[in-house]
């Protein structure tokens, strides 16, 4: 069905599985009921429905890769800074043939794409329904495209510069994901090389199935050895920023009586041994190392640990806390 491809032998690899920041920020802006002004309040609110949707896009990309049973390798929520820019990508992933760059859109309404390859939104019922033009996700991903481009190309000559962008223009790939299965997505007018990059949540992994198998090149993919040190050197540039969500609604966070709300971890999950500085409750139970919540023991289901025991944050369900303890075998 998708022709000759020569792939490693791997499954999917979440490179920083965890809290994301996106959700970090749900949970900061959920502890500021309790103090914010009424003045603030409803767009404090606004905030949270924003946030939730945001985070529920966010989930069903990851559960769509975590189970797409191909070799892949991918990182969630990066922030890459170069020459005094600075862009956000939901989602790299690195394939056997490609680096595609995903951005995430969860939202509510439909969505039409006319011949200018402008995005518009429609939303509301009846006589209250309303367009309004969307900022192109095309446009920031192409962005976030050519940032990259320059990081990899930095400290080149011109005559490798040249060369690296030809084959960087083929290797990098953008892809525009409606993650709300509600949308409805009218493209028949819009440009073919933007009506390709825009595609439903769960069509996902069928993109990027044939977008490998289309493959012109012969040469032997790279290892996924490789794959994921290309992928590790992408997440070892993360520079992600706390979000100021004290300021945005009037609120000193001093104000807060819970200190743990305002920590903002690091997002690639604490790993240790239990044996070396892991502390533990009355019962010898290991607590989080990011939050302090008692840790219960939980078996790794995807990635190089799959099958390996380890301890995992107790409130992961509810906070999407990424506290991780090893356990030695």
């Amino acid at each position: 069905m998708f022709g000759r491809l020569t792939l490693p032998d791997h499954g999917p690899v979440f490179l920083n599985e965890g809290a994301t920041r996106s959700e970090l920020d749900l949970r900061k802006m959920e502890a500021l009921r309790s103090v914010v002004s009424d003045e603030c309040r409803e767009d404090l609110e606004r905030g949270i429905r924003l946030a939730r949707a945001g985070v529920a896009g966010e989930r069903k990309i990851v559960f769509e890769l975590a189970n797409s049973h191909y070799p892949l390798v991918f990182i969630h929520d990066l922030c890459l800074e170069h020459d005094g820019m600075r862009v956000q990508i939901d989602f790299l992933v690195v394939t056997p043939y490609h680096t595609l760059v995903i951005e995430c859109k969860n939202l509510v309404g439909d969505i039409e794409i006319d011949s200018d390859g402008s995005f518009i939104r429609t939303f509301g019922r009846g006589r209250q329904q309303r367009r309004e033009g969307v900022y192109s996700p095309i446009a920031q991903n192409k962005r976030h495209i050519e940032l990259m481009k320059a990081i990899r190309m930095s400290g080149s000559g011109r005559a490798m510069r040249l060369a690296q962008r030809f084959v960087l223009d083929d290797y990098y790939r953008s892809v525009v994901v409606l993650a709300n299965e509600r949308t409805l997505l009218s493209a028949d007018s819009a440009p073919k090389e933007v009506r390709e990059q825009v595609i439903r949540a769960d069509q996902l992994v069928e993109f990027i199935r044939r977008l490998d198998a289309g493959k012109s090149r012969k040469e032997i993919v790279e290892s996924f050895r490789e794959m994921e040190n290309r992928g590790e050197r992408w997440l070892s540039l993360n520079a992600p920023q706390k979000s100021n969500l004290a300021e945005r609604y009037g609120i000193e966070p001093s104000a807060h009586s819970e200190e743990s709300v305002w920590a903002v971890p690091e997002r690639k999950a604490v790993v240790a041994p239990v044996s070396h500085d892991v502390g533990t409750n009355e019962t010898g139970v290991p607590v989080c190392p990011l939050c302090g919540a008692p840790m219960v023991e939980r078996v790794a289901r995807y990635g190089k640990r799959k099958g390996k025991r380890f301890w995992g944050c107790s409130t992961y369900g509810q906070t999407r806390c990424g506290g991780i303890v090893s356990i030695d075998e």
